[in-house]
């Protein structure tokens, strides 16, 4: 690591935040070794589909890769708004997952299926959220050592989750360490999950450093592009929006407190920003207010803070790191504009645990300050050891830190090699869903058990009596009516559910009969019109049911 010399022309390019095209050969490498990482998994997930079994294209978090293609379906078939298919509730469709929507219109217009264009999308953003991270870590730090340090930790490194496995701890979403389940906090994680989620870091992170650059000098071009940038993240993440523009005011001001009238023109375009970023924001506010089917979404979507210990680990030895360097005003005063990665990692904490159903969502880009930061508070910890241990410290850092992610991996292929349910479906069940695409009116109504109600939208054209804990309207009331439904209610109070919910279709396979013994084929108001080995769909019929 070589002293910056500021008097160089050199060092003042650096300082600048650029970034030569050796380095950008160096990205574009990493990228594709990332690429690689991330999608073998998947890449085994589509070979293995059978005769007998279908790769849902979905690893981690299945059910809402569901409702994704779902989304997408809908986007296919022309729709423009989503309507939510996990619920039998009527209600008028809403302006969101819009990525989605349109990915499905790309699908549809390419001929190419949903789950390859879900892929090809987290491909395409892949290497977009790849070259932002080491163009954010450029802009703070002029070092190419560093650049290079910042962009493999990032992009393969996680925290010691790894360490709370092996000692055997409880292994649960919200009872562990967040490197081991929240996409949001980690740039590797969220490249093996969902294309918006690593669209949505990308935009923040970028709308950060010309946000930041905005502030510095006022600037009607860059005004435009972060208006654009917050356009395109709100209408993908809305809630990411309001946090980067409060950050970027806060900064302004204690930089401006003492020249606030010389920069008052920075100022007002930031709010320019917010201006025509925040309309969408309000909007999705008034949604999942006014509307009662998209309001029980919001109240069952509880996407809260787990034990602030999970958050210390999850970081691990990088957070560590950051906190020395956060302690000591010497060491990010080093850093360009170090001031604003101390707002941001001071501010986001206190987010994580306001009284909201999102708080997790605020960690979206997270990892960059805190690693950023790292970078700094490691210079200093490096001064301190002999200069043969400095490089073994650095190549022992890189190695702890993707341990988590090794795991992840293992765990993704061995769940894809014994072809789990759910992130593999039965084809006859996928043959079933098919026939009901091609076969009833869109939108018809069908009740099924939860699994198979979460796997038919994204298959066909249809509506689901429950499906998705936060889409489908009182869900866990719901999928006990299901339970009954199959296992002890009467005639008489099957058939009053199937006219309350006003259902249309009964889909019955394995899933539904595990759930008990009754049979759709002893009941009159049931009639049997497709069937294949395993799966038979029943339409109801009868006055009490229409």
């Amino acid at each position: 690591m070589q002293p910056i010399h500021r008097s160089s022309a050199r060092a003042k390019d650096f300082t600048l935040g650029t970034i030569s095209r050796k380095e950008w050969l160096w990205v574009a490498l990493g990228c594709l070794v990332i690429m690689a990482l991330t999608g073998f998994p998947y890449v085994m997930g589509f070979s293995l589909s059978s005769t007998d079994m279908v790769f849902s294209g979905s690893i981690i978090a299945v059910e809402d890769g569901n409702t994704y293609l779902a989304a997408m379906r809908q986007g296919a078939a022309g729709d423009w708004v989503f309507h939510i298919p996990y619920t039998p509730e009527p209600h008028r469709g809403g302006a969101v997952f819009i990525f989605y929507i349109l990915l499905g219109k790309l699908a549809a217009l390419t001929g190419v299926t949903l789950p390859w264009m879900l892929h090809a999308a987290r491909l395409m953003t892949t290497p977009l959220l790849l070259a932002i991270i080491y163009r954010f870590i450029a802009f703070f730090t002029p070092w190419v050592y560093l650049r290079r340090l910042g962009f493999v930790l990032a992009g393969t490194g996680a925290g010691l989750g790894w360490l709370w496995v092996a000692l055997g701890q409880p292994f649960g979403p919200g009872n562990m360490p967040i490197d081991l389940w929240v996409p949001d906090a980690f740039a590797f994680l969220t490249i093996f999950t969902f294309p918006h989620l690593i669209l949505a870091q990308a935009l923040i992170l970028q709308l950060v450093t010309n946000g930041l650059q905005l502030t510095e000098h006022s600037n009607w071009q860059r005004t435009l592009r972060c208006v654009l940038l917050g356009l395109i993240l709100s209408a993908i993440h809305p809630y990411s929006l309001p946090l980067v523009l409060v950050l970027l005011g806060l900064y302004w001001a204690w930089r401006r407190k003492s020249s606030w009238r010389e920069h008052w023109l920075s100022l007002f375009q930031l709010v320019a920003v917010g201006l025509v970023s925040m309309p969408y924001l309000l909007y999705s506010l008034w949604l999942f207010a006014a509307n009662p089917v998209f309001h029980s979404w919001q109240q069952q979507n509880r996407i809260l803070s787990p034990n602030p210990i999970h958050y210390l680990l999850g970081y691990g030895i990088i957070g560590g790191l950051a906190l020395i360097g956060l302690l000591y005003p010497h060491t990010w005063r080093r850093l360009r504009q170090g001031q604003f990665l101390v707002l941001w990692l001071l501010l986001v904490p206190v987010f994580l645990y306001l009284p909201s159903n999102l708080q997790r969502r605020f960690l979206d880009g997270y990892q960059l300050p805190v690693l950023v930061m790292a970078l700094a508070g490691l210079l200093d910890v490096l001064r301190t050891l002999p200069p043969r241990w400095r490089r073994r410290s650095v190549t022992l850092l890189v190695v702890i830190s993707t341990f988590t992610n090794i795991l992840l991996l293992t765990g993704a292929a061995y769940a894809v090699a014994a072809r789990t349910p759910l992130i593999f479906i039965p084809r006859p069940a996928v043959k079933a869903a098919h026939w009901l695409d091609s076969n009833v009116p869109k939108d018809s109504i069908v009740l099924a058990a939860y699994d198979t109600g979460n796997m038919l939208p994204a298959y066909a054209s249809v509506r689901t009596f429950v499906g998705h804990g936060p889409q489908s309207m009182d869900a866990d009331h719901k999928r006990q009516l299901v339970s009954e439904f199959f296992s002890s209610m009467s005639s008489a109070q099957r058939k009053a559910l199937l006219v309350e919910y006003d259902v249309d279709y009964l889909f019955y396979g394995p899933n539904e009969c595990d759930l008990g013994g009754f049979s759709p084929s002893r009941d009159s108001i049931f009639v049997s019109v497709y069937h294949n080995q395993a799966i038979t769909i029943f339409r109801v019929v009868g006055e009490e049911s229409k």
